[in-house]
């Protein structure tokens, strides 16, 4: 079994998760289609006002080989509530537990930020 380690998503990690959403693209048949502005993604989520937030997981080198995206909106119902954006393993490595990983986490961040739903 291969040493995993999850985390809150780095400004630094940014360009690891741009090649994992490029990947996930090529893999949908659709690279064209990612057009997001590196310096806007950054921006989106280490910025002043962020609007996502995300959990990266390294492998034993370092290396960022998953993560999940996820943004909050607000239901006049129930309060603040979670939504996931993405989760991309790539691909090599899918099978593995990781995804399961971080949805765990996932539920874990609800929780603890007492949003209502995700």
């Amino acid at each position: 079994m291969m040493d995993f380690q999850i985390r809150r998503a780095k400004k630094e990690d940014c360009p690891a998760m741009l090649d994992l959403i490029r990947e996930l693209a090529l893999y949908e048949k659709a690279p064209d289609e990612v057009t997001v502005n590196p310096i806007h993604f950054e921006e989106s989520g280490f910025g002043d006002n962020p609007v996502w937030w995300a959990f990266v997981v390294e492998n034993a080198e370092k290396k960022v080989i998953a993560f999940a995206l996820y943004y909050i909106r607000y239901s006049t119902w129930k309060g603040q509530v979670m939504y996931l954006e993405d989760i991309l393993v790539t691909e090599a490595l899918r099978g593995k537990g990781i995804g399961k990983m971080l949805i765990e986490r996932l539920i874990e961040e609800a929780r603890e930020k007492g949003f209502k739903r995700m």
